[in-house]
Order: structure tokens, then sequence, then C-alpha cells
């Protein structure tokens, strides 16, 4: 993994025996996964006090190589750290080929797009609520009238009805009094 220092902020901290140790707290730029901004405590002690000494003397703006492995508890460690010219190189799996590293797309809904699919919604809504209604005294349907009264239910949850009107006065024409 490529990573870019942002910060590092070296803190001594109290064990319960009252000894102490020091943690590197690292915010960077991982280079490998699209310059997210991430963060990372460095222990210096066991497999990570290489890497805690690297770091300890690293500047904002550096470039590093990490080699990330999992411990036995399940947890990334940085195992050891060396300096880089800044260049990204491909990421290489346990198998040891290098795999090509394609932008990925996001598969989240734009703002705009969740007001699309919310104005489909109601919109399905309101044509079955217009159909319930107009079964209650009707024989047969026709389109036009479901539409009509779709579009009144529509614009009665958008808040497009004037204030104090509900619009049910506009049914279509024909349409049993329901008082």
């Amino acid at each position: 993994m490529q990573i870019q220092i942002l910060n590092v902020s070296i803190q001594t901290q109290p064990t319960k025996t009252g000894k102490t140790y020091q943690l590197a707290d690292v915010a960077y730029k991982n280079l490998s996964f699209q310059g997210k901004v991430e963060g990372k405590k460095i222990m210096s002690f066991g497999v990570t006090a290489d890497t805690f000494k690297a770091l300890s003397v690293a500047q904002p703006g550096e470039t590093y190589v990490v080699e990330v492995v999992k411990n036995a508890a399940g947890y990334n460690d940085w195992t050891s750290i060396s300096k880089s010219d800044g260049t990204v190189a491909p990421s290489v799996p346990a198998g040891g080929k290098p795999v090509a590293s394609t932008p990925t797309k996001s598969t989240y809904e734009t703002a705009e797009e969740r007001a699309q699919r919310q104005v489909l919604i109601v919109r399905q809504s309101s044509l079955s609520s217009a159909v319930n209604t107009l079964a209650v005294g009707s024989k047969k349907l026709e389109p036009a009238d479901v539409l009509a009264v779709a579009k009144i239910y529509e614009d009665y949850v958008f808040g497009k009805a004037a204030q104090g009107d509900s619009g049910f006065e506009d049914f279509p024409p024909g349409f049993p009094d329901v008082e």
C-alpha cells in the first residue's frame, strides 16, 4: 500500500503496570485507494516497532510504501515501511501477479436520481389510490379519469394544492359525491 503522510502525532501512553510506551497516530492519504484519508495508530513495540521508528521522523507530504500483514487477531499490522518517490505501483495480491487498478464508479444514486425516484413512487401510489377511489362508484374506469384523480393526489402529496384547498372538488365529471 502506498500512503502520503498528512500528520504524525507521537504520544506517550501509560500501561497498567506503570510503564509507558509510545504511539504514533498517523493521518494519511491512501494512494492505493483513491487518495482516501485514513488514520492508523502504530505502537513502538512488537512487529510495528520498525515502522514506528520510521514514522516518528516522517514529515507531511512524504510518500511511503507500507507492507500490511493481517495478524492472528485479524487486524492489519504495518510490518515494514519505506520511503517512496511518489509513483503509485500497481497492487500485488498474495498470488504475486500485479493487478491493474481500474477506477471504480459509484453505484449510489445522486440527489437528483433519488428525487426523481421519489416522484415516481408518489405517482405510482397516486395511481393506485385513484383506481381505488374511482372503483367505489364507477362501473367502468376511464384512463383519463384515473390520471386526473392521480394528478390531484400527486399535487396534494407534493403540496401543490392551494393552502386550504384539497383539490378534491376537481374530480372528473360524473364522479359520485362522497359526502
